[in-house]
């Protein structure tokens, strides 16, 4: 895997992350109602939601889902699987060893380990395959 890459993708969570935590961080889960998308920890009935896709009454089905594809995505989730994603990548730069094992069998495992990491990481980046820093030559 090129530093290219990894460094191509750790600015996209970079982005993600910056996104999730200037729209309410791990403590910011959402939650869909009609048209609306509501923070899971209001009770309030009265607050305002957060986002609309549409008219709060009457909206239509296409803005019902668009609010539920909206809040599949919350803060909270993201932030979840930036971390999820770093690690992946943490486990090609320090890919895991056995103390009870030969140094040959280490470097075999460590070597398959960063094979598999890399095909992972190719398939990850091609999800911003329209950014313009992406280069073809990442595809899986």
């Amino acid at each position: 895997m090129t530093a290219d890459l990894m460094a191509f993708l750790r600015a996209r969570l970079d982005e993600r992350e910056a996104a999730a935590v200037a729209a309410g961080g791990k403590g910011e889960a959402w939650q869909a109602w009609g048209t609306g998308i509501y923070s899971a920890t209001s009770s309030d009935d009265d607050v305002p939601p957060l986002v609309t896709a549409g008219p709060e009454v009457g909206g239509s089905d296409e803005d019902a889902a668009r609010v539920e594809h909206i809040a599949l995505h919350d803060p909270a989730q993201v932030l979840r699987e930036v971390e999820a994603t770093r690690g992946l990548l943490k486990q090609y730069t320090s890919p895991e060893t056995s103390e009870g094992l030969p140094d040959a069998f280490n470097r075999y495992a460590a070597s398959m380990q960063r094979m598999a990491v890399d095909m992972a990481v190719r398939h990850l980046a091609q999800a911003h395959a329209d950014h313009p820093d992406y280069r073809p030559k990442w595809r899986p």
